[in-house]
């Protein structure tokens, strides 16, 4: 994998001492991660990135490779993302690839898991 397509670690918030608990993300979740997630229940959130951190060889941040399509505005828009082991915020939306179609951002999801595996 090259430089350029390797996951850079993220600045996570650490949990309280003594306190078991996955971290997240230092940075708030963007305005559009939070209209898709904001509404979401906190503890399955958690529950899935539990799942999402097992499947990451037990370490946190996006996965690699795994890249989703999200409907952003119904029948409108769709945002390519990527799955991430992070307690509160398990998608992480690319802001700068939204498309007006769900084929067209499906077809943006799979260069982008084609360039990682390269």
């Amino acid at each position: 994998m090259s430089e350029k397509t390797r996951s850079s670690p993220m600045p996570l918030v650490k949990p309280p001492p003594g306190k078991h608990m996955m971290p997240t993300r230092e940075q708030p979740a963007s305005a559009l991660e939070q209209s898709l997630l904001g509404d979401l229940d906190p503890e399955k959130l958690s529950d899935l990135a539990e799942v999402l951190f097992a499947l990451n060889n037990h370490q946190h941040g996006p996965i690699p490779g795994f890249y989703v399509v999200v409907c952003t505005k119904s029948d409108r828009e769709w945002c390519v993302g990527q799955l991430c082991a992070d307690r509160e915020k398990p998608l992480l939306l690319f802001e700068d690839k939204l498309y007006d179609s769900p084929e067209t951002a499906q077809a943006a999801a799979e260069r982008l898991k084609a360039a990682q595996s390269a």
